[in-house]
């Protein structure tokens, strides 16, 4: 016999039985009666927010302190005047902003980095900017995994998803090869850097090591912070350089898993069982990349030519020619090539880190608007860089193009792309705009001050910068009044975590309703 509830008379008295006893609370059906709760399951997005929770507000603290401040004073204190409240609050908020920003590898700054830290400051800011680009859930994860052995179950799914890896592989192979890259790259950087600073510019040894580490391990996380009172505008010129702060960044927005697969294909050999192949992914990543670096440098570099790029005014080289002036020809392929390097190297920034090779108060708007857009669509997943993705993008894109082409199927290069990843990636995009949109709509209420001095697109421009968790700015950034600096600050800590924790919950939904309702039509468009 069975109760109106589905469980078996016998069972259903034995609980009973229990309960009036006391001897055990009723347990669920499926557990033994005094046995320990069954523990929670693994949880990454609350660890996901708040491990950057902490990491900001130890930034804020240590930034705070007297040996962080460049004047050898607490943030808030005056040797000429009293303690006063107002003082500290706006002190607190500055180093919460800049430990915010670094956390989250945004680069968007209310003070003179170097003017304003001293060493301990600035080091500071360097592990903020090292611990929030390999993101402490992978750190949690690792000490996890060496602690218990493993990662508790399910965690270790999600957390390969999340960095588009296999779920069936190993987190603690994942975790390993993710550091050696990242500690490769910023090591090879540092020494190149280093090179120049020295020899190059002529700083003393420590300098150029201390400029050469920070501004390294800035680029490859993207979050570009630098140590130059004007960014990298005064280094511009010297083009190696910008080769090697460019390749850092794009490095780091490319992703993981994209740099595993390129370095293990082995191209010179004959049988395909060793040569391994390049997957469908890191295709597709490097394909966009190459065609949004030097298609959307392109047609900056068009744009800005006689622009914001063209800060030695000199002639050209076709007007040498037409003048006869061949003197002045070297000259003028020099400042060519410097904007072109310039013009490139800022593309590349738009995308992923926060470094300005231009000033970008003269930049014009139709510039600013394709900067905007390169803003939004970011790097590769699992890399270090914010935005929606590039292969976010290519997935709408190719949707899009399916639909009107009448194609059931989304497909590329012969591969059918699954309709949940097509799902999630108008998700991943709807997210992105909803959250420039909403922070725009708020900040336009309480930053009056900034539009009056600077215009309404660059508040807008401030925002996208913001959730991006890319960093340029027009200049609007010390403008922004306190309210304004907590709302740019949530939009940075929602723009890191926000889209992966979008993407770890719909990828670790395994259970799917099997309810199908009937169709009824309604009009759209």
């Amino acid at each position: 016999m069975v109760t109106p509830r589905g469980e078996p008379e016998s069972l259903r008295d034995f609980r009973d039985r229990l309960r009036d006893l006391g001897d055990a609370p009723a347990a669920p059906l499926g557990r033994a009666p005094g046995l320990p709760p069954k523990p929670k399951p693994f949880n990454p997005y609350r660890m996901l927010a708040g491990t950057f929770a902490i990491l900001i507000l130890a930034g804020t603290f240590l930034l705070s302190t007297p040996w962080a401040q460049a004047d050898g004073l607490w943030a808030w204190a005056s040797p000429d005047a009293p303690f006063a409240w107002g003082r500290f609050w706006r002190a607190l908020l500055d180093n919460f902003f800049m430990a915010t920003s670094a956390s989250c590898v945004t680069g968007l700054a209310v003070v003179d980095v170097p003017g304003t830290y001293s060493f301990v400051g600035q080091a500071v800011l360097l592990g903020c900017i090292q611990l929030g680009g390999i993101s402490l859930v992978t750190l949690g994860t690792m000490i996890v995994a060496i602690l218990l052995g493993r990662v508790p179950f399910g965690g270790e799914r999600q957390l390969m998803l999340s960095f588009g890896r296999d779920p069936s592989g190993r987190a603690e192979s994942l975790l390993s090869q993710t550091f050696r890259y990242v500690f490769g790259f910023e090591l090879a950087g540092t020494f190149l850097l280093f090179l120049r600073y020295h020899w190059h510019h002529g700083y003393d040894l420590g300098q150029s090591l201390w400029f050469a580490l920070f501004h390294a391990v800035s680029a490859f996380c993207n979050a570009g912070i630098s140590l130059h009172s004007q960014n990298l505008l005064a280094l511009r010129g010297d083009v190696p350089y910008m080769l090697v702060i460019s390749l850092l960044v794009a490095a780091g927005g490319i992703g993981f898993l994209v740099l595993s697969n390129v370095f293990r294909y082995r191209f010179w050999r004959r049988d395909l069982r060793v040569r391994g192949r390049i997957s469908l992914h890191s295709r597709l990543v490097l394909w966009m990349s190459l065609i949004l670096t030097f298609g959307g440098g392109l047609v900056f570099i068009v744009l800005e030519w006689d622009g914001a790029l063209d800060l030695a005014h000199g002639p050209g080289v076709l007007d040498c020619l037409a003048r006869g002036d061949w003197a002045a020809i070297p000259d003028a392929l020099r400042e060519g090539l410097d904007k072109i390097a310039a013009g490139l190297a800022q593309t590349v920034f738009f995308r992923t880190a926060g470094f300005n090779s231009i000033p970008m108060g003269e930049v014009s708007s139709p510039a600013n608007v394709l900067s905007v857009l390169l803003m939004l669509v970011g790097g590769a997943p699992g890399s270090m860089a914010g935005g929606i993705k590039t292969t976010t993008l290519l997935v709408v894109l190719l949707t899009i193009r399916a639909y009107l082409h009448g194609n059931p199927w989304v497909q590329i290069h012969r591969r059918t792309i699954p309709d949940s990843i097509c799902r999630e990636a108008m998700v991943i995009v709807f997210y992105y705009l909803a959250m420039v949109f909403l922070f725009y709509f708020i900040l336009l209420f309480t930053e009056r001050a900034l539009i009056a001095a600077r215009g309404e697109f660059a508040l807008f421009y401030e925002v996208a910068s913001a959730v991006g968790t890319v960093g340029v700015t027009l200049d609007a950034t010390p403008l922004l009044t306190p309210a304004g600096r907590l709302l740019i600050a949530l939009a940075m800590f929602i723009g890191r975590i926000g889209p992966i924790s979008l993407a770890l919950m719909m990828a670790s939904q395994d259970v799917k309703r099997h309810i199908r309702y009937p169709e009824e039509p309604i009009t759209v468009g």
